[in-house]
């Protein structure tokens, strides 16, 4: 079982019913801790899990992870047909023509601010204990570190938004909007006092965890994109950060890229922060597999049930990958056929796949030029994703116990050398994204050749981070940096206004909460 998963669900139970666990109930966190709770390693550890079980939602494909992805040009989800409409909401992300109403707005908010205020719960109540755990140092920075990570997703998605850092039963508090800098302070404040407190362990008992190696890449992304948040840079803040866990000799550069997407993704040496899944466990799934194959691609894996023919790739986002790039494999394109192992195009003419429902082969064509078609062929557009390892046992196959890594190894190399490019250092940026761990460097277990001074530039360094965190969800905040989100892009994509940049705080709170202020724009 993964990492701390067992105590992880009895904290869980602890908290919500079978039923609920993926919309904790924050007023039942102030019930839980009792005077003869969080005396040892197990219960101590149970009691912080439930800060981190909302996490999953992050990677809820309806509802959050299409605000990190579908608004940028790595994940389209055209309307086939009449599939894929559901109110215009994809269309609106990907041509940027969002409003305050639009739901994966509010489910983000609400992901946040639920969060946040279950952590504030647990931090309330342990630090309300009579006795007080020997250990409580260590809980407090554990939890206000997690929560740091729930600011600087508020920080880097809505901008000038509220803080709450008590805890409230009624949940009727009034907070005002704070400005964005006055955001990224609090969170570099919070993530550097709790910082020596952090464990250093890397083991079973703080996979998934807060350790000190998180707060340092959380420091890292937060010091990176500090230009974007309050208008200076940080660059050398963000290559000391880096340095920190690249120093550690804690984490390694897998050799095969795809043992970090396996569904033994646990056991990767590079993943530094995780959020599990585990089907067997109890920890809901990953359902990423279901969203992006087409409704017969269940006969061409051996899995068995279809995908919803949804989530995918274009032409114009895979030519950033050169043929010979291992990491290309990730996608599924062109004719499909019967049989075949992920990750290996196996072309076997004996076993094309026609689709039953057209009656035309099976053929992944990732050149979009609409949004929106009626034409049967439509179904098949875009190249699928194959990054993480299918699931062949259970709940049709969808029931992905593949762990959704937030930091690796290679994203620290990756920014620590953005750092150095944008302090003038090429030499070091070239050092440092070229540098050899465990034998391997981000570019040659991709069998490709070292990354050049020419490919040395803002646009260079975007597409690298492109190849290696595909569909990991960064690619908003990399173009945003880099200078690119805004752009106009292939299919019917204009070019968007400036204010795009943030999303609006959804309508439903600036109903509920007068003292919020709207995003300008919107």
């Amino acid at each position: 079982m993964k990492g701390f998963i067992a105590v992880f669900i009895i904290g869980v139970l602890l908290l919500c019913s079978a039923n609920s666990c993926t919309k904790l109930n924050v007023k039942l966190y102030d019930r839980v801790p009792v005077t003869n709770f969080w005396r040892n390693e197990d219960e101590i550890a149970a009691g912080v899990a439930p800060a981190y079980a909302s996490l999953r939602n992050m990677v809820d494909l309806f509802g959050n992870y299409p605000l990190l992805e579908c608004s940028t040009d790595e994940v389209i989800l055209p309307t086939r047909g009449g599939d894929w409409y559901d109110g215009g909401r994809w269309e609106k992300l990907w041509k940027h023509t969002w409003d305050a109403n639009l739901p994966q707005v509010q489910s983000y908010w609400s992901f946040i601010y639920g969060g946040i205020s279950g952590v504030n719960a647990i931090l309330k109540a342990v630090n309300e204990i009579n006795l007080a755990p020997s250990t409580l140092a260590s809980i407090n920075a554990e939890l206000k570190t997690i929560r740091a990570f729930y600011y600087f997703q508020a920080l880097d998605l809505f901008g000038n938004v509220p803080i709450d850092s008590n805890y409230n039963s009624s949940g009727s508090l009034q907070l005002s909007t704070r400005p964005r800098a006055e955001v990224f302070a609090f969170v570099e404040k919070e993530l550097k006092d709790n910082l020596s407190v952090l464990t250093t362990a890397v083991n079973l008992k703080t996979y998934g965890r807060s350790t000190q190696w998180f707060a340092y890449a959380l420091l890292a992304k937060l010091y990176l994109n500090s230009q974007v948040y309050t208008g200076k840079p940080r660059w050398d803040d963000c290559i000391k950060a880096c340095n920190s866990i690249i120093y550690s000799n804690q984490y390694t550069l897998e050799p095969n890229f795809f043992a970090n997407f396996s569904i033994s993704n646990d056991k990767s040496t590079e993943n530094i922060f995780a959020i599990p899944f585990d089907k067997v466990g109890g920890l809901l799934f990953f359902s990423l597999q279901a969203f992006t194959l087409h409704s017969d691609s269940w006969r061409t894996f051996g899995l068995d049930a279809g995908g919803f023919d949804g989530f995918c790739s274009t032409k114009e986002f895979l030519d950033i990958f050169d043929s010979g790039d291992y990491r290309k494999k990730m996608f599924l394109v062109g004719q499909q056929y019967l049989n075949q192992t992920q990750y290996i195009y196996e072309t076997n003419a004996a076993g094309l796949q026609i689709d039953p429902e057209t009656n035309l082969p099976l053929y992944f064509e990732p050149e979009i030029s609409v949004f929106s078609s009626p034409d049967p062929k439509f179904k098949m557009a875009g190249a699928r994703c194959a990054k993480w390892e299918f699931n062949k046992d259970g709940y049709g196959g969808f029931a992905m116990s593949n762990d959704f890594a937030v930091f690796r190894l290679a994203d620290i190399i990756l920014m620590k050398s953005e750092a150095q490019f944008m302090s003038n250092d090429i030499n070091s940026a070239l050092t440092t994204i070229n540098q050899k761990i465990n034998g391997v460097s981000i570019r040659t277990r991709a069998k490709m050749p070292d990354f050049t001074v020419s490919e040395m530039t803002a646009d260079g360094l975007l597409a690298e981070r492109a190849r290696e965190l595909s569909w990991e969800g960064w690619r908003r905040n990399d173009m945003i940096r880099l200078g690119h989100f805004l752009d106009a892009r292939i299919p019917e994509k204009a070019k968007s206004d400036e204010y795009r940049k943030l999303y609006p705080i959804p309508q439903v709170e600036l109903n509920k909460n007068r003292n919020l202020t709207q995003n300008p724009g919107y």
